[in-house]
């Protein structure tokens, strides 16, 4: 006889109703072969243009918020929030099933087209909304779009491929992998191959077509096929935006990508009438010559060198720290022919675009020795000193290089100078309000290394409200130190010295774009 408690505590061994079963004789099997190697290919591909998207997107931007942490801390940021918004919304469009994977694909590639078609936003939303939150907006408008449409090919994929809980999760971490090992191979390829053998526009565009690819083949895969008619109209369009967007202004005339920056050459007329070429990385003006005579149109340039009169004489040997189109050791050498001259350059495309199209290729100037080389890395494994060292890096307000002004690059660029040597830098900055709290840190920096220093204005006349050129002479033996009668930049020290452990210098420099920025 079979009691209450022990009907109770009997146990149902049969499938539970609200749980799927694996049944041979009735679940389709799982996808094998050719169909799996095209689900994998879908993943892949995905990913792959994820890291793309991000990676130009971050160069597109560069023009307008640099190179620095606060763009690509605002591009990431973007990116993973639109990835995993991606990610929960195409689970549940996968499950109701309304959507086919295709469609969700071409809405990728169209989104993808966004940058090109909205190059211009980025300078829109700084002037309106402030440098970080421009930034974000950017991103936001930009880049989320493709990226959320992308975030949601995963979970159509891990359906697709499954077909019982048994190994549910096997297929899941298959699909994961290959979308992940997709993302592995588009950062590397974009960044090393693919930013500097295409312009954006059309790097962008390929990225769009490929996508329509991926839509195609998602239709032959999983059904519900994309109309050929729509995908070459996509394909079709894609290529004219890249055909316009790679088209260069009149006044350009060079544009690359490098690995190291977006750089371009233009030909205009300044403000006096007279034809000025200009080198530009990532935005920013690096370098600028006079077109008739292939002087500096730079002022700091010429306040360097009325800086040094006094003791040009005991100046035999100089190190250029940041080359560009050469214009600053091209004016040194016209001044001192026969001083030595190093100049270190890490980009040999910039180099090129010198000989090309400024001074220093109209002309021969056997004292300049150029060295393709990180500025930290050709300190370290080299022992020549200088009677000079220029720290001429600061082309762009929005992309200074933190790795070079911190205690420990000052002290290696202290250890190769002569002992009554100098240290000059041509920086970039405010001398009042809240953009002064980077050149405050840089003093409280300098103070670590050397005993003696003065800043500069180049542009005397300048209102201290506005981002100017600064020269700053350093020494470490003071009676080494120019007399000369120049105004001085009336700033002091102020707050932590930077190191390599802690410079938060973009930090510091945004602080110029909350105040409103506003230039010489």
């Amino acid at each position: 006889m079979v009691g209450p408690r022990s009907r109770s505590c009997s146990t149902y061994s049969g499938p539970r109703p609200d749980l799927p079963v694996s049944d041979p004789t009735s679940a389709s099997p799982r996808p094998t072969g050719i169909r799996r190697a095209g689900l994998f290919l879908l993943a892949f591909g995905s990913g792959f243009a994820v890291l793309t998207i991000e990676i130009a997107g971050a160069r597109l931007i560069a023009p307008v918020f640099g190179l620095s942490a606060v763009p690509w801390t605002a591009v990431i940021g973007v990116i993973l929030a639109a990835l995993a918004l991606g990610s929960h919304l195409g689970g549940r469009l996968a499950d109701a099933g309304k959507v086919p994977l295709s469609w969700v694909l071409v809405a990728a590639a169209i989104s993808a087209a966004l940058p090109i078609v909205g190059s211009g936003l980025p300078w829109v939303a700084r002037d309106l909304l402030g440098f970080v939150p421009g930034a974000l907006a950017s991103a936001v408008i930009l880049f989320a779009p493709a990226v959320l449409c992308l975030g949601a090919v995963v979970p159509y994929l891990v359906q697709a491929d499954t077909r019982s809980l048994d190994n549910v999760g096997r297929r899941a971490g298959d699909v994961s992998a290959v979308a992940t090992a997709g993302s592995i191979a588009g950062t590397f390829m974009t960044g090393f191959v693919l930013l500097p053998a295409f312009p954006l526009p059309v790097l962008l565009a390929i990225t769009a077509v490929a996508l329509l690819a991926l839509a195609a083949l998602s239709g032959a895969i999983l059904g519900q096929r994309v109309p050929p008619h729509v995908v070459g109209l996509a394909a079709i369009g894609m290529s004219a935006l890249a055909y316009a967007g790679s088209q260069r202004p009149p006044d350009t005339l060079a544009r690359e990508q490098t690995l190291y920056a977006s750089v371009s050459v233009t030909e205009r007329v300044g403000r006096d009438g007279r034809i000025v070429r200009a080198l530009w990385q990532n935005g920013g003006s690096s370098s600028l010559e006079f077109l008739d005579t292939g002087d500096p149109a730079h002022e700091y340039v010429d306040a360097s060198g009325l800086l040094l009169e006094p003791v040009i004489e005991r100046v035999q040997s100089m190190l250029v720290l940041g080359g560009a189109a050469l214009s600053l050791p091209v004016a040194f050498s016209r001044w001192r022919p026969d001083m030595r001259i190093d100049v270190v350059e890490i980009d040999p495309v910039v180099t090129e675009l010198a000989e090309r199209y400024f001074a220093y290729g109209r002309d021969d100037y056997p004292n300049i020795r150029v060295v393709h080389d990180d500025a930290r890395v050709h300190l370290r494994n080299s022992d020549e000193r200088y009677d000079l060292i220029y720290l001429d890096v600061f082309d762009h307000l929005l992309t200074v290089p933190w790795t070079l002004v911190t205690v420990e690059a000052l002290t290696e660029i202290a250890d190769h100078l002569e002992p009554d040597g100098l240290f000059m830098a041509n920086l970039l900055s405010p001398l009042a309000g809240p953009g002064l709290a980077f050149i405050e840190r840089f003093q409280a920096t300098l103070q670590q290394v050397f005993p003696a220093f003065v800043i500069y204005r180049a542009t005397p006349d300048s209102d201290p409200g506005v981002t100017q050129n600064l020269v700053l002479v350093a020494a470490l033996d003071a009676q080494a130190m120019p007399d000369v009668d120049w105004p001085r930049a009336r700033t002091g020290a102020a707050g932590r010295p930077l190191t390599d452990a802690w410079a938060p210098v973009e930090y510091l420099q945004a602080k110029v774009f909350w105040a409103g920025l506003t230039w010489d």
